[in-house]
């Protein structure tokens, strides 16, 4: 995951990788509880198991417990791994969007002399806005709103991803591995993922896809309108966050909804035939809320383009070239009157794109979500899971799992919450091997080795969202900043307003860029601008006055008072 790696360069500046944390937790974990006495003298485990299921069984207690368990660790930890400062530009661009709603609005003027503030990924004409769908930038917003800080929208949206993926478990597993699938997620990815320590979206959409799918069976089953609007709520959050994948969610939707007709008009099945008009009604809740959908996406697009069918992110592409398209679209000309940022983006990305078929970038997309879902303790568990192809649900479960990577690998490059939406999908294989292997005993004297061992894997992924306190653990500090960030902190405790000019060095991280700006200038502590040359950048400085001007240029990261 180059995009990702690129910017942990600049997260993490310290000797030691998450993969060999979780290695070593393994072994240590599962090598201790492997010395488990014989069969007939392992009553701990006996009791450690009747334990487990009586708590398995209160299922509201479990979804509300796995929902707070991990985000609540992470709120207890702040003082040591302090709330993060967003560095890759993908996370400016989401905090623009929640900038931009809680002014109440959709889209913002345009900037005045927008050359200084031209970036990636946002619009400057014909409104100032993010190129961005909304979804991830509500949560945000939400949060600033409520807290004065928008990582607690990021919090928020965790809480009730780890809830809906714990809930999902429930309708997809055995009491026991939902329970434990739940736990281990909220501990997993609540703590220590960059869906939490950062802003740039996941938990959104994997909280959608764990609603939408989780509702599924119960649906079709019953017909129940509650289940509809599960169903629906769901797909509503990954449409606003993820709209790509959402039609492959509805795809799959739909063709099981007409499955199901089509056998309950053959009389062929065993589920409960509901009354014509609770059926109905059902339907009608569902074709009503992607209607709204619908309208309420083209409305956005309406205020920021001033398209209804023209999405910022379309548009985006129009002027400026990037994102690329899908693999099997042309690739993006090269737009004119791009600044020289913008055409080291635009030619970092086509080189990329050129080569999104190739074997070694698909084994790299493979590689990255392995790492960032799976890891090492988790790939015995999720190998077993796979092959529990006899059972329906499995089977069920790995299409769904298999439809959503090819349908992911039609992007050019592939980050992991791109698969977001089914993580539940995932987690539930996991759990599904985690009960076979629980099984496995040795013989002849019977010790039960497969218990040990998933006890043991089940600890080491739960233990690997702690990777957050390495810096502290190693250094006895926080973990270090970007170099944006620290010249932001710096400026923020510095009395007076702030215009700072950045130079892009050309050799520079292709994931950090410093020009990002809040929904409005007027009152904005610092204000972040591109250096045009000293007759070009008087104009801002003349526009902007009362300001202490600084120069920053970004090979080096050191801020300068800037000499006029």
């Amino acid at each position: 995951m180059r995009a990702l790696s690129e910017a942990q360069r600049y997260r993490w500046e310290l000797p030691i990788r998450r993969d060999l944390f979780e290695l070593l937790a393994s072994g240590l974990t599962t090598a201790v509880l492997l010395l488990a006495p014989p069969r007939g003298d392992h009553g701990w485990l006996d009791r450690w198991g009747r334990a487990a299921r009586k708590l398995a069984r209160r299922r509201t207690l479990v979804i509300v417990l796995a929902a707070l368990l991990g985000p609540l660790i992470r709120l207890a930890i702040l003082p040591i791994a302090p709330i993060p400062e967003p560095a890759i530009r993908d996370e400016f661009v989401h905090l623009l969007v929640a900038d931009t709603l809680r002014h109440g609005r959709l889209a913002n003027p345009p900037l005045p002399l927008p050359d200084f503030f031209e970036t990636i990924y946002e619009l400057q004409r014909p409104t100032y806005a993010a190129g961005y769908p909304i979804g991830t930038g509500a949560f945000l917003a939400l949060g600033w709103i409520l807290t004065g800080h928008p990582w607690f929208g990021v919090w928020i949206s965790m809480v009730l991803c780890c809830g809906s993926v714990t809930w999902f478990q429930y309708r997809w597993n055995p009491p026991l591995a939902a329970c434990a699938g739940g736990l281990l997620f909220s501990l997993f990815f609540g703590i220590g993922s960059y869906w939490m320590n950062g802003y740039w979206g996941g938990a959104v959409p994997a909280a959608g896809g764990a609603l939408a799918l989780g509702s599924l069976p119960v649906f079709l089953r019953t017909w129940r309108i509650r289940s509809a609007g599960l169903m629906a709520a769901g797909w509503t959050l990954i449409w606003f966050s993820r709209p790509f994948e959402s039609l492959l969610f509805g795809i799959l939707i739909v063709a099981a909804i007409l499955v199901r007709l089509a056998r309950n008009g053959r009389g062929s099945t065993k589920a409960v035939v509901p009354r014509r008009h609770q059926s109905l009604a059902a339907l009608l809740l569902l074709g009503l809320v992607v209607t709204a959908d619908a309208a309420g996406y083209c409305y956005h697009n309406l205020r920021v383009t001033g398209d209804p069918w023209l999405h910022p992110y379309q548009l985006t592409q129009r002027q400026y070239g990037v994102p690329q398209g899908f693999v099997w679209q042309k690739e993006v000309p090269l737009p004119e009157h791009l600044n020289a940022e913008q055409r080291r983006i635009y030619f970092w990305q086509r080189d990329l794109f050129r080569e999104a078929w190739s074997p070694m970038n698909q084994l790299q997309n493979l590689k990255s979500l392995w790492a960032f879902y799976v890891g090492y303790p988790l790939t015995i568990p999720l190998l077993l899971g796979l092959l529990c192809w006899r059972s329906r649900k499995a089977r069920v479960l790995i299409a769904i799992l298999a439809a959503s990577l090819v349908w992911s690998s039609l992007y050019w490059h592939m980050v992991p919450h791109y698969l977001a939406p089914v993580a539940a999908v995932l987690l539930a294989l996991i759990m599904r091997g985690f009960v076979v292997l629980s099984h496995w005993r040795f013989q002849p004297d019977g010790r039960p080795v497969g218990a040990c061992l998933a006890i043991g894997l089940w600890l080491a992924g739960a233990l690997a969202g702690l990777h957050i306190l390495h810096p502290f653990v190693l250094t006895g500090r926080p973990e270090p900043l970007a170099p944006r960030a620290t010249v932001s902190v710096k400026l923020q405790a510095t009395a007076g307003m702030h215009l700072v000019f950045i130079h892009y060095a050309a050799g520079d991280n292709r994931d950090i860029t410093w020009v990002y700006n809040g929904a409005q200038l007027d009152g904005a502590k610092v204000i972040w601008a591109n250096d045009l040359g000293r007759e070009r950048n008087r104009e801002l400085i003349n526009y902007l006055p009362r300001r202490m001007v600084w120069a920053v240029a970004t090979d080096e990261g050191v801020l300068k008072q800037y000499v006029q």
